[in-house]
């Protein structure tokens, strides 16, 4: 009867000792579905589709050492509820482990996005197929343009990357530093990337500068370095930005980019967006500029489900092929000059 007493004593303890170690870390379950019906036109064919925008799921959490020091993790992983070929491997996302402080600032290391990506102020923010930041601002438009093999967008989730945030300076600024090795460097080839990011936001106001730099874009020689800047407002029921930003690959091809973003709040679940924005040409006489126009209305179900509306167009240079990007299938433009357009309903279910 002691033995038996003995043992329970025992197995009291390590369930206390258990419970108290579970109580040290807080996590949680994350993520957002995101799926919308389409008509689109990728210049040639008109189509009905269902698409899925970024839908993801994750895991994060954050275990307190001391009352100034955290450890913190995050696994994330895109999902296609539309189509299960399209879900991605696992933890491909922005997925990391790190440390926290509010005095010193974060280190991440693992899968991250990089701060020229990061940057968007009140520039951002349309969902569906309106995302004009992707196409122009950040390059992708420009990249198909002029060639993968020549030009590469500067929208980079880089994995194997050392990330830092800064603390909040003057409850406002916060300053961002990312470093990518190339683990598979040769004599030939460098593929280290660099980025670097100043941001602020005062809730009223918001502006902020970024760089990064691509040593060896895509191993055949020529360097992508871009800068990037925001500028924005927000007034409550009206927010407004501008995002500019110039690409270079070092090798004469160069794109000046501009994205004008607008939105306001009819009322407490109505938002009416809109975003217009262009790509020069990358060199004069190419004629592989694009211009962007996108616009959408949000209803908001409540905090965490919004139906939505928007319709999306790009008009391609004679030179130029940009496509709409925000999907996992949208059609590619079938040629250069071609123009690609959705109309869509979606709904964003966020949890």
């Amino acid at each position: 009867m002691q033995h038996t007493k003995h043992i329970l004593a025992a197995a009291a303890l390590l369930t206390l000792a258990g419970a108290a170690s579970a109580q040290s870390t807080e996590f949680n379950w994350y993520g957002r579905i995101d799926l919308g019906l389409e008509s689109t036109n990728d210049g040639d064919v008109s189509r009905v589709m269902a698409s899925n925008f970024a839908s993801r799921l994750g895991i994060r959490g954050e275990h307190k050492l001391n009352a100034n020091l955290s450890a913190v993790f995050q696994v994330e992983t895109g999902v296609a509820p539309d189509d299960t070929a399209n879900s991605k491997a696992f933890a491909n996302r922005n997925s990391f482990v790190g440390l926290k402080t509010a005095t010193a600032g974060t280190v991440l290391v693992g899968t991250y996005d990089m701060p020229f990506k990061a940057l968007e102020g009140t520039a951002g923010g349309l969902w569906g197929q309106g995302d004009l930041l992707e196409i122009l601002v950040n390059g992708k438009g420009s990249r198909v343009a002029i060639g993968n093999a020549n030009f590469q967008n500067l929208h980079t989730r880089k994995t194997n990357v050392l990330h830092y945030a800064s603390p909040k300076f003057a409850n406002a600024i916060v300053a961002k530093l990312a470093y990518s090795p190339d683990e598979a460097k040769t004599t030939t080839q460098n593929k280290t990337v660099f980025g670097a990011s100043v941001e602020y936001n005062d809730g009223m106001f918001n502006g902020g500068v970024a760089i990064e730099n691509q040593k060896d874009a895509n191993g055949v020689g020529f360097a992508m370095k871009g800068t990037k800047f925001t500028l924005g407002t927000n007034l409550g029921a009206f927010s407004a930005g501008v995002a500019v930003s110039k690409l270079d690959n070092s090798k004469g091809n160069e794109t000046s980019n501009v994205v004008l973003t607008g939105a306001y709040a009819l009322d407490s679940a109505l938002t009416l967006k809109a975003s217009l924005g262009k790509s020069g040409e990358s060199k004069t006489g190419l004629n592989d500029g694009i211009k962007g126009m996108a616009f959408e209305a949000n209803y908001a179900i409540d905090k965490q489900v919004t139906t939505y509306a928007y319709f999306t167009k790009l008009t391609n240079d004679s030179g130029a092929k940009g496509t709409l990007v925000a999907s996992d299938n949208f059609p590619a433009a079938t040629a250069n000059g071609k123009d690609p357009r959705a109309l869509g309903l979606g709904v964003r279910y966020t949890f």
